[in-house]
């Protein structure tokens, strides 16, 4: 489904500008050869861990400059609620489903943890804890999940370009979103829609 106009694209994380600008290199490195996915995506991982303070920088004014573009945005748009709340057309039951973000593939994963632990907590009370861990995060450890919803929108936009042409989906296998946790539910807190990041 097409972004409803003039609704603000999620925000993008430093080392999602970072993996971003790994995946444009490798392309123009190699404009023929198909992208393997995994493999760049651990690259870049091991790549960031090596890089100091003042090499990251850029991506960190990056990210900085995004989220101020995210704040315009969403005044523009009304603010935080409208933006939650903002209904959306009826969609394609055949297109493909939106890429997830690195939150929501967290929440998949801790959604459980956090159930069991806390068994009389009702669904606002679980987005608010799981919102709370979330934020407690280092980046190094919001990695992985930054890593799974890259690879999301990786499929989504692969996925959206057969739609647009007419082509059939191929088989689904090793479906990232169920990569978090395999018990997890499908319906988790909040909404895929909301947040365009992917860090995007």
């Amino acid at each position: 489904m097409v972004r409803e106009a003039g609704k603000p694209r999620g925000k993008t994380s430093p080392y999602g500008f970072f993996v971003k600008m790994c995946y444009e290199e490798h392309k123009k490195k190699y404009p023929t050869e198909n992208v393997q996915v995994t493999e760049i995506s651990k690259k870049c991982s091991e790549k960031w861990k090596t890089m100091s303070d003042q090499e990251k920088q850029r991506f960190f004014e990056l990210a900085s400059k995004d989220a101020e573009r995210y704040q315009a945005e969403v005044a523009a748009f009304g603010g935080e609620e409208a933006v939650k709340k903002r209904k959306r057309g009826k969609k394609d039951p055949n297109a493909p489903k939106r890429a997830l973000s690195a939150f929501f593939f967290f929440s998949q994963g801790k959604r459980p943890e956090v159930q069991k632990g806390h068994p009389d907590y009702k669904v606002g009370q679980i987005a608010q804890e799981l919102g709370r861990m979330w934020k407690e995060l280092t980046d190094e450890q919001k990695k992985k999940y930054e890593e799974m919803a890259l690879r999301d929108k990786l499929r989504y936009e692969n996925e959206m370009k057969d739609y647009k042409s007419g082509k059939k989906p191929a088989p689904k296998t090793n479906n990232p979103r169920t990569a978090a946790s395999s018990s997890a539910p499908a319906a988790v807190v909040g909404d895929a829609d909301d947040d365009d990041e992917g860090d995007d």
